[in-house]
């Protein structure tokens, strides 16, 4: 082999060299070997220069495999960081609010009637913060703060938005974060803990279970609060609660709680216990809660047995239930809408449906009966039907328009709204009471959840 012959063979070879050294990493291994190996071969290179070269090749390949490694271990480092960093704390501030206008007939004692703007027509205004933090893999603790508010009045707190003023008598201070203020533990192998103010099964069943989905005009709530199982401090929230809510098993969940009570001589003053169950499979569900509680002393224990039932079958949802409510209370007592402390002693059934016209617009309807069990058996008994249209132009918007009417007896006593807890007057709001007679009105107005 020439001079000639050779020189360009060792340009390639270096050129090849060159390239293989310096580009991709697929190259730089076993390729570049074999071309080493077949210059080697040819005797165009030595052994020591292949030596060399190829010992100089794994040192690039070395520190490329390092420096690499190296950056995967600091961008996994961020990564793991900013995991830790959201894993320990999230902070979500939360609510809903609700306003229209309503005009409705005998909304007082007589006939007067009343129209204005309605404050939380559809559901209760609140606003709330949650601070959650995961503690491993299973368990996550949680602090939740839940204030009722008038978008009225601007007023906040327990009966905010049903008085328009913060609920404090004198010498006493208003109850700020009247729905909730807990503590619970979450284990999704274990269940949940509740611990603190906030609600127990019954909130949960009322809502789910009131067949036109709007239960604070012409809807569950004010019923529920009529006879006995909505409303007072102890029947659908408590203070003082330890819940506990276990995980699914083949679509049942338990769910039960005690209210710790107690005052200087009376351990019993204020306490409750709380008993239910919930199933789920697909598209029907079930739920029955007990409550036995003593909402002013040991001696006057309200109890309830709640039912409910819901089925869903193309775009209609079926849902109904019965409440059987005892307050073995004094027998001049009668039914109140605020006061279920009194005589509740009642049977109420109820039931209705929810039609999807369209992925946006829903139409309501439901019957809603409650049965006197007084002295003055049926005097007191209301039947109520409402309806309603929702056109939900975004996930969050509600849009409405509602008509109730509730039927009573001549001889009624006993003061039921339609509208739950009645105040359109904040000047006096002690004065002010719905009345004993039949009554009818619609609602407008919008809901916004955030």
């Amino acid at each position: 082999m020439t001079k000639t012959t050779i020189r360009p063979l060792l340009r390639g070879a270096a050129l090849a060299l060159a390239l293989l050294s310096s580009g991709s990493p697929v190259y730089a291994g076993e390729d570049l070997k074999a071309l080493l190996e077949l210059l080697l071969e040819k005797g165009i290179i030595t052994q020591a220069e292949y030596d060399n070269k190829l010992r100089k090749v794994q040192e690039v390949e070395d520190i490329r495999a390092f420096n690499e490694a190296q950056d995967v271990r600091r961008v996994t480092a961020a990564v793991d960081a900013r995991a830790e960093k959201e894993r320990q704390f999230k902070t979500d501030i939360y609510g809903l609010l609700s306003a229209g206008y309503y005009s409705a007939s005998n909304m007082k004692a007589g006939t007067l009637d009343a129209e204005g703007m309605s404050d939380q027509p559809k559901g209760n205004n609140r606003i709330g913060l949650k601070l959650t933090r995961e503690l491993d893999a299973d368990l996550t603790a949680m602090v939740t703060l839940e204030s009722n508010f008038s978008a009225r009045t601007g007023a906040i707190g327990k009966d905010a938005g049903a008085s328009g003023a913060n609920n404090a008598g004198a010498g006493s201070m208003a109850s700020v974060f009247d729905r909730e203020a807990s503590f619970r533990v979450t284990s999704k192998t274990y269940g949940t803990l509740v611990i603190g103010r906030g609600p127990n099964l019954q909130t949960e069943l009322n809502s789910a279970f009131d067949p036109r989905q709007n239960w604070n005009f012409g809807g569950l709530k004010a019923i529920g609060r009529y006879a006995g199982f909505h409303g007072a401090s102890g029947i659908n929230r408590a203070d003082k609660l330890f819940r506990y809510i276990s995980p699914a098993y083949r679509g049942f969940t338990v769910d039960g709680g005690i209210s710790v009570g107690g005052v200087p001589g009376d351990s019993q003053y204020g306490a409750g216990t709380y008993a239910g169950a919930r199933y789920k499979d697909g598209d029907f569900e079930a739920a029955y809660n007990h409550i036995r509680v003593a909402l002013s002393a040991s001696a006057a224990n309200n109890e309830v047995h709640f039912f409910g039932a819901k089925y869903t079958v193309g775009k209609m949802t079926l849902s109904g239930g019965l409440a059987f409510t005892t307050n073995p209370q004094s027998a001049t007592a009668t039914l109140s809408t605020t006061t279920p402390g009194g005589k509740a002693s009642v049977n109420t059934a109820f039931g209705g449906l929810v039609y999807r016209l369209t992925p946006t617009l829903s139409v309501n309807g439901a019957y809603y009966q409650v049965k006197d069990k007084t002295s003055a058996a049926g005097a007191n008994d209301v039947g109520m039907l409402a309806t309603g249209l929702t056109w939900t132009p975004y996930k969050d918007w509600d849009l409405f328009v509602d008509y109730a009417n509730a039927h009573r007896r001549g001889n009624a006593t006993a003061a039921f709204s339609i509208y739950d807890a009645w105040r359109p007057d904040t000047a006096s709001p002690g004065t002010l009471a719905a009345g004993a007679r039949s009554q009818s009105g619609f609602s407008v107005g919008a809901q916004y959840k955030f």
